[in-house]
């Protein structure tokens, strides 16, 4: 009769565990799984602004620029009147990213993003540092590489991959894939540019427009 009685208490226990274990894999896959999950960090919303320190040198620094559209690419002379125009719309844009998005992307997350999607690709002659124009607060800056004035560098970025066209609907659309050299592997980390100081964040798209202005 113990064991009748303690059989319904197992089930209800056993069905708790089970939509514990659901609702887990489910925010697992939420924000470190799907690639399109553009959950923002508000880390600095309040304190965003245009940082143009060093762009000169970041474009100096530039190895080629490839465009890749419906399976195929293109490589762009830098050297040309075109080519200048489009590195240092590029590299200002990077030095103007203000917000981080958490998304992960594997090597084939990369690869299938360039065989399907529209993007523009900055490649580096060697990894360098990039300031870009997130503040950070002086409370995360022990983890947060940051200059003089707090705003935060990102670390050995060996490439960059702007995405002008998301056809296949990750809501990557105008998004920057930056790369980053880490013990011989490159890693990713995804980030924007914010043009509005509070509520939802409002992407800057124009620059997108600036690109195809470029290339006609």
């Amino acid at each position: 009769m113990k064991n009748k009685n303690q059989t319904p208490q197992f089930i209800v226990l056993a069905v708790i565990c089970l939509l514990i274990g659901v609702g887990m894999g489910l925010i697992g896959y939420h924000y470190f799984l799907k690639p399109q999950s553009a959950v923002y960090e508000e880390l600095t919303q309040n304190h965003t602004t245009t940082n143009v320190m060093k762009i000169e040198p970041t474009r100096e620094m530039i190895e080629k620029i490839v465009f890749y559209e419906d399976g195929k690419q293109e490589i762009i002379d830098i050297k040309s009147e075109d080519g200048k125009g489009i590195a240092s719309l590029l590299t200002c844009k990077l030095h103007e990213l203000n917000l981080q998005a958490r998304c992960v992307f594997s090597e084939g997350d990369i690869q299938e993003i360039k065989q399907k999607d529209r993007v523009a690709e900055l490649i580096f002659k060697k990894p360098l540092d990039i300031t870009i124009s997130q503040w950070v607060e002086p409370e995360e800056r022990y983890h947060i590489p940051v200059d003089e004035k707090g705003y935060r560098i990102l670390e050995n970025v060996e490439t960059a991959i702007f995405i002008l066209e998301d056809n296949q609907e990750r809501g990557l659309e105008a998004h920057i894939l930056v790369g980053h050299r880490v013990e011989g592997r490159i890693g990713y980390s995804c980030w924007a540019i914010n043009i509005k100081e509070e509520g939802k964040p409002e992407l800057d798209k124009t620059w997108i427009d600036g690109i195809n202005r470029l290339m006609e």
